[in-house]
């Protein structure tokens, strides 16, 4: 039996309910709602983040609130029920309905029944919502960190990018390369090695690379960070690995550059034509990166066939999707890749997660007609 309660919608940031079960207390449901708005409010100052979790939290409370459950009473069957649910919402009259205002009296929760990636999302919002009511103190454990990581096939998976075998021949070549004869096909070597690292460990589109500056780094209380504007002019902050900085201070050094960038070099670019500091065009930088993977096909066309067809496709946005796949496999958490890679929803990178397709060879090549 679902029921109409008083409170509905979002009020001043706050996440409030509209169907409960008739058993469950007001000051229980109000208890938790409390502690749901205080995860929620981390994510104020992050708009689209905002809502979709919002979203996500007032579906799933709804939904086991109906079912006389509440956050402490979860376990794996209930998620598991619940994944069910969002396939097919039923009653669908009271659970579905065309988009209205949240004030409309006729206002429902879902559209439409939700596909796989959107339900892996749904998911993945509540498995962090739980892991900070966790790390909170307000519940003991968290029974979405059972379900493995990829909950349901993708119906697409990106799939260009570099596995570590292939990034490992990319940096080998690129390493080993005659640093050449003369400055000019030196400054081209060392600017070679600057590319790769840099598109790798920041992500960074095409655009954002040559539009930024070396004033674009900055140190805030020893940490630093690249500041891009990404696209539809966003702003964006990307921290600096270890590896990337040892090889800012590489280029930079050849470059007769100090070590480190300071504000005042807004005249000098990321990435530089030549060693006078000439900006380096978009296309110019496709060129590079274009010939350099043509060239390692070649190298590889009678080793590893495979690789070599694979480096024969490479283009420079391969290098973001690269760093974002190893990121994941990393283990880095999905809301920090998502930072890293200045996504606006957090369905765009869980397209990187390719842990499951390795788990499901792994399990049946070493267990399955083995003799």
């Amino acid at each position: 039996m679902l029921v109409i309660v008083l409170w509905c919608g979002i009020v001043n940031n706050n996440l409030t309910l509209k169907v409960v079960h008739p058993s469950l207390s007001k000051r229980s449901i109000t208890k938790e709602l409390k502690m749901v708005n205080i995860w929620l409010r981390e994510y104020t100052n992050t708009p689209n983040t905002f809502i979709s979790y919002n979203k996500a939290a007032e579906r799933f409370l709804m939904w086991l609130y109906s079912i006389n459950k509440n956050l402490k009473l979860v376990t794996r069957e209930v998620i598991q029920d619940y994944q069910l649910f969002m396939k097919d919402p039923q009653p669908r009259d009271i659970w579905c309905g065309v988009t209205r205002s949240r004030k409309h009296p006729e206002w429902k929760p879902f559209y439409k029944p939700l596909g796989s990636s959107s339900i892996n999302l749904q998911i993945q919002i509540l498995k962090s919502m739980y892991q900070y009511l966790v790390d909170y103190g307000y519940l003991v454990r968290n029974p979405f960190r059972l379900i493995r990581h990829k909950l349901i096939t993708q119906n697409k998976v990106i799939e260009k990018y570099l596995n570590h075998k292939e990034w490992a021949y990319l940096i080998e070549y690129v390493e080993f390369l005659p640093p050449g004869a003369n400055q000019k096909e030196r400054y081209a070597h060392e600017r070679l090695r600057w590319i790769f690292s840099l598109l790798y460990f920041t992500a960074c589109r095409r655009n954002e690379v040559i539009t930024a500056t070396m004033a674009d780094f900055t140190n805030k209380r020893g940490q630093w960070w690249l500041n891009v504007i990404g696209k539809g002019g966003k702003h964006g902050s990307i921290p600096i690995t270890n590896e990337l900085l040892a090889a800012l201070i590489r280029y930079r050094t050849f470059m007769n550059l100090p070590k480190l960038p300071n504000i005042t070099e807004m005249h000098i670019p990321l990435i530089s034509k030549n060693n006078q500091f000439a900006p380096l065009t978009g296309s110019a930088l496709y060129k590079i990166i274009k010939r350099t993977c043509h060239k390692l096909s070649n190298k590889l066309k009678s080793s590893d066939p495979t690789s070599a067809f694979v480096f024969k496709h490479v283009s420079t946005h391969w290098l973001r999707h690269t760093s974002a796949t190893h990121q994941v496999d990393a283990g880095i958490d999905l809301l920090i890749v998502k930072s890293n890679l200045r996504h606006a929803l957090l369905e765009t990178t869980m397209k990187y997660q390719h842990t499951e397709a390795n788990k499901q060879h792994h399990e049946t090549i070493t267990k399955f007609g083995q003799t």
